[in-house]
């Protein structure tokens, strides 16, 4: 799954919080400007209509005194004369003098004098066709064609004492004064005042608008990008991620929570991680034990799954051997595998500062390891960011071991109770090992013995038959041994085949197998080997034994020692382990017979 954020612009929260905000802004102030342009407009045009009310009055009044004179043509004149400078001075549009019949008699537009105006049922002519003086003055705005609007007010010339002489007495109303005035500039104004509502309420949206976005970029979105940020970081694998925590709302709420759930995943994966690399590395300990029981075996498998499970630098196994002295067994990520093996006891090994412990500890210093083995418990180190231990291993309060790992990765997830569980399972299986070499070890030479070969022997006859490789059989004898007995005692005899066994296990090969056959005569069983190169195995072990005198330990001195040898080389038609071993016997006797210090073949 991609760790990217993929939001399109459209769905991104900030877009949409702005879009609501600049809508609900800007409906506001349209609202807002519908309701105030209305209102303006209802008081604007009430005072306006108020004032052409008095105009109209006034005017009324005005005319009324100038119509008294009666109504002949210069009357009228004088009227319409009257009406053009009442227009002027009031800024009216029209002023008309109609009679009671609507017929124009006088007014400023002289287009219109003489023509009549419908005064029943017309909604330009209001209150015309009332006969009551309380309905005047009235007024209404006429919309013209073109969209122009007027206001226009009609006034009822009201019949005096004066008017009766020359009128009915029945009549209430005269005629009627029609003033227009024109509304365009209360129109323009409104407009104006509209738009600019409508550009401040546009401003301030923009402004309320930028404000928002600027309060939640820093009060919301920063937080959240981070939050967002640290979630896929810690999706990905990268356990130790935290999120700031910054201010005290509900956003801080959550990124503590997010860093309190960050710890509970990082503990549990540490734990799970810690229970799944204990698991493996003690299953893979207990398989290389079951599989590898000698102790040489042993200690190199330990030394390689430590590498392999603790991913370390460096790693080396210290036993105390079977016989006596010590092996160990080193291992590391950009180096072979050694096994190295010592005469002295263990602990004593350990102290000394030597080139060659230096050397098997890379880099865990001498002191640190003695410390493990005086306290015999477990030593940490930190150097660099990695982890060194040295771990004892103890049998009945008895250091038997030592396992020193170098330059473990902090990735890597080791706490003491998995070490404190690694060296249980490595006590035991050191003791199973050493029991188990015992038994098929030869205690005085370190050669395995005669038991143990011959079983090894049966099973490499079976693989050759199987496989169809080769096989061949080595029978070797010290000769004149029983001069050494007699002439420097049992003890020089032990020294002299310590060495000589020594000299015959560093010429074979790893996949060979030496045997002590019986007092000083040895057998080696040489799987895999070549029928040509059998003659040049056996002059390379006679050569060993015989190049150099053998020393005779406390008895002193050295003695001149050689070696008779028979090969015999395995056929799978013809041969059995016990021929085989016969036929071996009979080359060996036969290079006695021949003079000894020589080999026979019997290919």
């Amino acid at each position: 799954m991609s760790n990217d954020l993929n939001v399109r612009p459209w769905d991104s929260i900030p877009v949409r919080l702005g879009l609501g905000v600049l809508i609900i802004t800007l409906a506001a102030f349209v609202l807002t400007l519908l309701i105030v342009a209305a209102q303006e407009e209802r008081d604007f045009t009430a005072v306006d209509l108020s004032e052409a009310h008095k105009i109209a009055a006034v005017t009324v009044a005005d005319l009324g005194d100038q119509m008294m004179a009666g109504g002949g043509p210069a009357v009228w004149r004088a009227v319409s004369a009257k009406t053009v400078q009442r227009g002027q001075m009031t800024g009216a549009l029209r002023i008309l003098v109609l009679n009671k019949d609507g017929v124009v008699k006088a007014g400023s537009d002289s287009t219109v004098i003489g023509t009549r105006i419908e005064t029943k049922a017309n909604s330009e002519c209001p209150a015309c066709d009332s006969a009551r003086v309380e309905d005047f003055p009235a007024s209404v705005i006429v919309t013209r064609a073109q969209g122009f609007r007027r206001l226009r007010v009609v006034n009822a010339i009201i019949i005096t004492q004066a008017c009766k002489g020359c009128h009915s007495q029945d009549e209430v109303v005269r005629g009627y004064l029609t003033i227009d005035f024109d509304l365009s500039r209360l129109d323009n104004s409104a407009k104006e005042r509209r738009l600019s509502i409508l550009m401040v309420g546009l401003f301030s949206a923009l402004a309320m608008l930028l404000l928002t976005a600027l309060l939640f970029r820093r009060l919301m979105l920063r937080p959240i990008r981070a939050l967002i940020g640290s979630v896929q970081r810690l999706a990905s694998g990268d356990l130790g991620e935290r999120t700031q925590v910054l201010g005290r709302n509900e956003l801080t709420l959550l990124a503590r929570d997010f860093n309190h759930m960050a710890e509970r995943i990082e503990e549990q994966v540490a734990r799970i991680e810690a229970a799944h690399t204990e698991s493996a590395l003690l299953y893979t300990l207990v398989v290389e034990a079951s599989k590898n029981l000698e102790m040489s075996d042993f200690a190199t498998g330990v030394s390689r799954v430590i590498v392999d499970k603790l991913h370390a630098r460096h790693t080396a196994f210290f036993l105390e051997a079977a016989d006596s002295g010590w092996i160990c067994a080193t291992a590391g990520r950009q180096q072979q595998e050694a096994l190295v093996k010592g005469d002295d006891a263990l602990e004593t090994a350990l102290l000394p500062g030597t080139a060659q412990m230096q050397q098997l500890l890379d880099g865990a210093t001498l002191p640190f390891v003695g410390e493990a083995c005086r306290t015999q418990k477990l030593q940490f180190m930190r150097v660099g960011g990695e982890l060194t231990f040295a771990l004892p291993v103890i049998a009945e309060t008895r250091l038997v071991g030592l396992l020193v790992c170098v330059g473990i990765s902090e990735r890597t997830r080791v706490d003491q109770d998995l070490l404190t569980n690694l060296g249980a399972h490595l006590t035991l299986a050191a003791a199973n090992s050493r029991n188990y070499t015992e038994a098929i070890t030869d205690g005085l030479t370190g050669l395995k013995n005669k038991r143990y070969g011959l079983a090894r022997l049966e099973e490499a006859v079976f693989a050759t038959r199987r496989y169809k490789s080769g096989l061949a059989l080595a029978m070797c004898d010290i000769d004149h041994f029983k001069r050494v007995n007699d002439t420097y005692g049992h003890p020089a005899g032990d020294a002299v085949l310590r060495e000589v066994c020594r000299r015959i296990a560093a010429c074979v090969r790893k996949a060979d197998i030496a045997v002590r056959y019986g007092g000083e005569e040895f057998m080696l069983i040489l799987p895999e080997a070549d029928v040509n190169s059998l003659s040049a195995i056996g002059e390379k072990i006679r050569l060993a034994v015989a190049t150099s005198p053998v020393g005779l330990g406390a008895v002193g001195g050295s003695l001149a020692i050689t070696l008779s040898v028979g090969i015999a080389a395995f056929h799978a038609d013809a041969d059995s382990a016990d021929s085989l071993i016969a036929r071996a016997d009979r080359a060996l006797y036969r290079a006695k017979e021949n003079g000894r210090n020589r080999v026979e073949l019997d290919p």
